[in-house]
This record gives C-alpha cells, structure tokens and sequence, in this order.
C-alpha cells in the first residue's frame, strides 16, 4: 500500500523530469519507485545516524547518496559528477518529506 505523501513525490520527480534533470526517473513506475525509496530513506535517517548532526543539509546529502546508489546504473561507483544532480533532486523532496513529517 502507498503512503498518501508519495503520489506528491512522484509528481516531484516528473516535474524534475521535465525540467531536464538528468537523472529524474524517465517513466512514471520508476517515478513511483523512486519516491517510495525517498520517503522510506529520509524516515530512517535517524535511526541510521544516530551520532550524526540531524541537519537538513546532512539529511539532503544522505537522501541524494541513497538515490544515487539505489538508481544510478553501477551504484555508488558510477554516480561521479552526477551527485550534483541527484543533490538538487533530493533538495527538490527534502521539503515535501519535511512538510510530511511535521504533520
């Protein structure tokens, strides 16, 4: 079952699309899959870190290094110069996942 936040994340991610980012998700399931992945990765975050900061900019980066090693063809290794796009991509999420979690 779909959290009620991903359809507004999933929209996120084709508006980015759209926009020309290069490494928005090209289909509407990879949309779908990728904000269910965000959602679930930014809700962990503390959990994971548990000696870190907890700063919304520690919070972006993490969210933009799981989005690159989740979906960039070769994971991690492969990302390179493309973690300035998948930054802006996850600063483009953080406040929609942000809003989520203060309500």
């Amino acid at each position: 079952m779909k959290h009620p936040i991903e359809p507004r994340l999933a929209a996120k991610l084709l508006w980015a699309r759209d926009d020309g980012c290069p490494v928005a998700p090209a289909t509407e399931d990879l949309a779908n899959e990728m904000a269910s992945f965000a959602r679930r990765r930014f809700a962990s975050y503390c959990r994971r870190h548990k000696t870190g900061d907890g700063s919304m900019v520690a919070r972006v980066e993490d969210l933009a290094r799981g989005l690159g090693t989740k979906f960039e063809r070769g994971g991690w290794p492969m990302v390179g110069a493309l973690i300035a796009d998948y930054t802006w991509l996850a600063e483009q999420l953080v406040p929609i996942l942000e809003d989520n979690t203060n309500n």
